[in-house]
């Protein structure tokens, strides 16, 4: 198998029409060229070089070999070039792990901010915190504070949960209705169409006992789709209620599709960044938290 740095070492030659000015821009010695050079030789059966007094000189295998290889060893120094410079764009890569509807409700509309390559990993909570840990992710956004070795945990903000409609939900008669009884308020909620990522969920359940200090009222969803954005979407295409998230809502109350009531101020959990200690700096990771906790 042909080692990669005999043609680089061959390249170098061939440009410079000399074994010491290779070996100057290559940082290696004369004879280590010239070794290289003889040992690429052998490898393929072909005389590359026919050496001078003042230099050397490519014999014809030489530049078909040449015209075969410039192109792909001028890319492979090129990404050398990329690689080691100081300010590289590879090193300013920012890997961040989120969970899909988060992502989508959270951080999309903030990624151009954060840098010009960042890398995107969808995953589960515990996941995203190991990838975080072990250095294969430098940042992850995910719900409640985590504490850790390697790990730096840093608050974004809390998470409430709302009442969401579409438009044409009257929600001022609804508060009305729930000042007076709550009973009044939960039959007005049954004449509405009902979208659930999960019949069963525990923050809906949180939701319904603050506010009819119950378990559940009797509502039946009439969609259940098992992710809280799409939810919110396929809502927002149509007509009826669901307890979400405030910050999920909230791209979609921006593009005026859908509305929100709060009866009262029920915190779910708070939302976090992690970081590990051991890959990120203070100014960075300072710099993503302003831009996400600016909304």
């Amino acid at each position: 198998m042909i080692n990669l740095e005999w043609l680089r070492t061959f390249r170098t030659v061939y440009k410079t029409k000399s074994l010491s000015k290779a070996a100057e821009l290559l940082r290696i010695s004369q004879p280590t060229v010239s070794q290289q050079i003889s040992t690429l030789e052998a490898h393929i059966g072909q005389k590359l070089f026919v050496r001078k007094s003042k230099g050397v000189i490519e014999t014809d295998e030489g530049r078909i070999l040449n015209t075969l290889i410039a192109g792909s060893i001028e890319e492979l120094e090129g990404v050398e070039n990329l690689i080691t410079q100081e300010d590289s764009k590879i090193r300013t890569i920012i890997t961040i792990g989120i969970s899909e509807h988060l992502y989508k409700t959270v951080l999309c509309q903030q990624i151009m901010e954060i840098g010009e390559y960042v890398h995107i990993k969808f995953g589960q909570k515990q996941q995203l915190i190991k990838d975080v840990e072990n250095g294969t992710l430098l940042y992850a956004i995910v719900p409640d504070c985590i504490s850790g070795f390697d790990l730096f945990c840093f608050p974004l903000y809390k998470q409430k949960l709302l009442l969401a409609g579409t438009q044409d939900i009257d929600f001022s008669e609804f508060k009305k209705l729930y000042k007076k009884d709550t009973l009044p308020a939960e039959k007005w909620l049954n004449k509405h169409k009902w979208y659930a990522h999960d019949s069963a969920a525990g923050f809906i359940k949180l939701y319904w006992l603050n506010i009819f200090n119950k378990k559940r009222p009797n509502i039946i969803p009439n969609y259940i789709i098992p992710n809280e954005y799409e939810v919110l979407f396929q809502l927002s295409h149509g007509k009826g209620l669901t307890v979400a998230l405030n910050t999920n809502v909230a791209p979609f109350i921006k593009d005026g599709t859908l509305q929100a009531c709060e009866i009262k101020e029920i915190i779910l959990r708070e939302l976090v960044i992690i970081a590990n200690k051991n890959k990120t700096n203070k100014e960075t990771t300072k710099r993503i938290i302003d831009i996400l906790t600016k909304k």
